[in-house]
């Protein structure tokens, strides 16, 4: 027989904390990871989270990577979701769902409400909610990005992460980009090494994460939308004539210099963070897996497209797992 049960403040959080530490599978989408969160809820090894760790979100304070941090060293997998909103847990078999953000102003000062259910219905729907969340790990170059630009929050002002709405419906989180192989010119490959040199500075764990690279010869449309942390795929067509696929690769930043001191050209390098173990899918594959997605027409021929809606663009993260292998579907 199910129960339901409506929660306030210190009962809120007590119920939290229990229900996650004695609970063997947590899968939890909660917006905002604050202060001290990873000691405020004991997600552990095997847990999942989901949080709003975009660039604006850190920036505002209201997510702090750090604490992020700590939960992956304690072999959390956590996820970010640009303008995630929703608190929902699901420890075991009860979910609960409310308001509470995971910090110690939310604690402390704010006034939280929330439901605790043990419907099945609820909890199967929750959790598949949770699961869909799922596509975009953190991975430890994007983290360390994300440190650099978190600023403590200040209570008071204009909501936390809030960003003009305009804004936040037109950017795209994943472009697919059209490449050819190709070859630099030696005189350009003395400076195009220091833009990858620097990349590879920002990758953590080389054990996991390589640093992937691909030049444009002019200024694209995209070099000025591209965030930190926005995902690629490099649909590559290789000098054999194959075309592949590459696994997700995280973008780390753009570089670009003078490719033509006479011309004043400039060479355009993107430099990203990819999967060391990454699979590649035939443009076969893909076109067949995409198209109900993409429409036939987005995929006759490989061209460079942004992906705006949300939900193609995590199906089509999905078609490989965090850690860059194809998924078995």
């Amino acid at each position: 027989m199910s129960t339901v049960t409506f929660l306030t403040n210190e009962a809120l959080w007590q119920t939290i904390s229990d229900r996650i530490k004695a609970a063997s599978r947590v899968d939890a989408a909660i917006a905002y990871l604050g202060q001290e969160g990873a000691k405020l809820l004991r997600f552990r090894e095997g847990h999942r989270l989901v949080v709003d760790m975009s660039p604006a979100t850190v920036k505002a304070g209201a997510t702090d990577p750090r604490e992020v941090e700590k939960l992956i060293k304690r072999g959390v997998a956590v996820f970010t979701r640009r303008n995630l909103h929703a608190k929902v847990v699901v420890a075991d078999k009860a979910l609960i769902s409310g308001s509470a953000n995971v910090s110690k102003h939310s604690q402390d000062v704010l006034d939280e409400a929330a439901i605790l259910t043990t419907d099945e219905s609820a909890v199967r729907q929750a959790r598949e909610f949770v699961e869909r969340l799922c596509t975009e790990p953190v991975r430890p170059e994007y983290l360390e990005e994300c440190k650099l630009i978190y600023r403590p929050p200040r209570f008071g002002g204009a909501k936390a992460g809030a960003k003009n709405s305009d804004q936040r419906s037109a950017h795209a989180k994943l472009w697919i980009v059209n490449l050819t192989e190709s070859t630099l010119p030696e005189d350009e490959m003395e400076r195009f090494k220091v833009g990858e040199a620097a990349a590879r500075d920002l990758v953590k764990d080389n054990e996991r994460s390589r640093v992937d690279s691909f030049h444009w010869p002019y200024k694209p449309r995209m070099a000025d939308k591209l965030e930190m942390g926005d995902w690629i795929l490099q649909c590559m067509t290789w000098k054999d004539k194959r075309v592949t696929i590459q696994a997700p690769g995280q973008f780390l930043y753009v570089d670009h210099y003078l490719r033509n001191s006479a011309s004043g050209k400039e060479r355009w390098a993107f430099h990203l963070g990819v999967p060391r173990r990454g699979e590649s899918l035939s443009w076969v594959d893909f076109r067949t897996a995409a198209k109900s997605l993409l429409g036939s027409k987005g995929v006759e021929t490989p061209r460079t497209r942004a992906v705006r809606d949300v939900a193609t663009a995590d199906e089509l993260l999905r078609l490989w797992t965090p850690a860059g292998r194809v998924s078995q579907r």
